[in-house]
């Protein structure tokens, strides 16, 4: 009987068999075939994967920009286009190539995409010319040397005079002489400086200033019924060296209303600009007496003020974009997330009020700004360190290492990367290059109001940082940093949004992973999205713990916001 039905069992399976083409026997022995499933000419960007069908058994496979490097960034069979080459300034499109080999043989596709890769710069710091230590020339030609950033733009204060390279006491005297109207101007020397160091494709620089209405300057107190909420420091970049653009300080602009007003008065001259306020919790003081600190400053930003009692609206929507979400003061996110704050504020230095978080600005913005882009970026504020993006602090209340900003373009030309900071295509990074991108319903929306399908799908990739140069050549490794504490791994990766719930000025945490690989590939759904609901996303991993007195190793990305603006319910389909 057992005989009989293994007879049985084997005349079936021959039949079976004869069911197939002959060359199915031999599924695995022919050469792989790959097709990219993207338009000729698409839009990518970095971190972006590209769709590919590969039949047959890989055992090999890479993608090219140009036939340059072999890349084996791969989600699946699907390219995750991280560290591409940067494109030719001459050139838009580049050719991009998938290849896939067995032993059998070799296939691959070539198309041309534009491909918006990241480059990082640090656009907010000092020199002698206002309070810094350094002089401008020396913090520029140090930014090249290091070949660590990408772009930078120098930010003094908007009050300047010349030769008074004496740090701090610096405001004090400016100040004095400002009344008796004696100085001379050091904007033309700073207008020269950006240009000398400005290489196209190479490194990119920024004609910029601070507005920096406070307690140390006139503003607010007297010129606004909001007083002191009604002024902070906002820094200010010019997307050219405009021969005639203008610097503004708070003897001139008392308000953000005035401050807003005069760069739309720029911008109508053909001087086209955009500001992002520093770090919102910031305070000082005017004088340490042993451990105590009088006479305190505020640099806070109270975003109610700024987002609902604005006068001029107009002006402020036409060119303000964002905040600094991180500099060597400290991490102004994370109190009403749930998230950890790596990087935090010193105690002295912090004023811990609601009105002042970066949550509470979001939030703000859902309410009374409807289709007004905000997106965060970050940058190092750096006053005693002789070079901008450093891993050193060097001063008490400011311990922490520079920020750094993150911008998606094709070329690292002044326009490209002002055009990006312009349309919120950007993103905050503590120090190191870690890279990332987020697509909402696959929508690149950064800072910007979508509408979307219910479930919101949320795709994000983030890669880790890696010893050596990247693949524009610039090292992956910062001044103050060692080359060996760049292997690590993304730590955790969190998906954000407003809580409400719990009300202003709280957000949850939608999804939480924890990938520990250089490499990550993660996908939410989100069933309860509603109208004016903001979505962002922390992105942590371990690095060098360059200062032992504060043992903090881990760094962080922030992305976002994204604001929804309409919800297309029951849709299935990605919009």
């Amino acid at each position: 009987m057992e005989k009989k039905s293994f007879t049985y069992a084997i005349a079936l399976l021959v039949f079976i068999l004869s069911l197939f083409p002959a060359n199915a026997y031999d599924s695995f022995s022919v050469p792989p075939d790959v097709h990219i499933v993207l338009d000729p000419y698409s839009v990518v960007y970095e971190g972006d994967i590209v769709p590919c069908v590969v039949t047959g058994n890989v055992t090999c496979k890479y993608w090219q920009i140009n036939n340059q490097s072999h890349h084996t960034t791969f989600f699946g069979v699907s390219p995750v286009v991280f560290d591409p080459e940067p494109t030719p300034l001459n050139e838009t499109f580049v050719n991009f190539t998938v290849v896939v080999e067995n032993e059998y043989g070799t296939d691959s596709e070539t198309i041309p995409l534009m491909v918006k890769r990241i480059y990082f710069g640090d656009i907010h710091w000092h020199t002698t010319l206002c309070d810094g230590m350094y002089p401008l020339n020396k913090m520029y030609s140090n930014a090249v040397a290091d070949h660590y950033l990408d772009f930078a733009a120098y930010t003094g204060h908007g009050e300047f005079i010349d030769r008074l390279d004496i740090g701090y006491w610096r405001v004090v005297f400016q100040n004095l002489l400002h009344y008796i109207r004696y100085g001379r101007n050091d904007w033309e020397t700073i207008k020269s400086e950006a240009e000398d160091h400005y290489t196209p494709g190479e490194f990119t620089t920024f004609l910029g200033f601070e507005w920096s209405a406070c307690q140390a300057y006139p503003g607010g107190f007297r010129q606004s019924k909001y007083g002191w909420e009604d002024v902070s420091h906002v820094n200010f970049y010019y997307r050219d060296v405009y021969p005639e653009a203008m610097s503004y300080s708070a003897w001139e602009a008392h308000t953000y209303d005035d401050i807003f007003q005069k760069m739309s008065e720029e911008a109508d001259k053909g001087h086209l600009n955009i500001g992002f306020t520093h770090h919102p919790l910031a305070k000082a003081y005017w004088m340490n007496v042993g451990n105590k600190h009088l006479f305190p400053i505020s640099f806070t930003v109270n975003w109610s003020v700024l987002a609902s009692k604005i006068e001029n609206s107009g002006a402020r929507n036409r060119v303000f974009r964002g905040v600094e979400v991180y500099s060597q003061w400290g991490t102004a996110i994370g109190r009403f997330s749930e998230l950890p704050i790596t990087w935090s504020y010193a105690e002295e230095a912090c004023c811990d009020k609601s009105d002042y978080w970066v949550e509470s600005a979001f939030w703000e913005w859902s309410k009374h700004l409807q289709g007004v882009p905000f997106v965060m970026i970050a940058s190092s504020d750096i006053h005693r360190v002789d070079r901008p993006g450093s891993a050193q602090g060097r001063i008490t209340t400011k311990p922490n290492p520079a920020g750094i900003v993150a911008v998606y373009a094709v070329h690292n030309t002044r326009e490209e990367i002002w055009d990006a900071l312009n349309n919120c295509s950007a993103y905050a990074s503590q120090l190191l290059k870690i890279r990332a991108n987020v697509r909402f319903d696959d929508q690149m929306a950064l800072g910007q109001w979508i509408n979307c399908s219910s479930p919101l799908r949320i795709r994000i990739t983030a890669h880790s940082t890696f010893p050596g140069e990247d693949c524009s050549g610039k090292t992956m490794c910062p001044h103050g940093y060692l080359d060996t504490e760049l292997a690590y791994p993304v730590q955790d990766i969190w998906l954000l949004k407003k809580d409400r719930i719990r009300g202003q000025p709280w957000c949850t945490v939608v999804g939480h992973v924890t990938p520990d690989r250089s490499l990550a590939v993660v996908n939410f759904e989100d069933y309860d999205v509603q109208p004016n609901d903001f979505y962002f996303v922390a992105i942590r991993q371990k690095g060098q713990l360059v200062d032992p007195d504060t043992g903090v190793d881990e760094y962080m990305a922030f992305l976002g916001p994204v604001f929804i603006n309409q919800v297309n319910l029951g849709t299935e389909e990605s919009g």
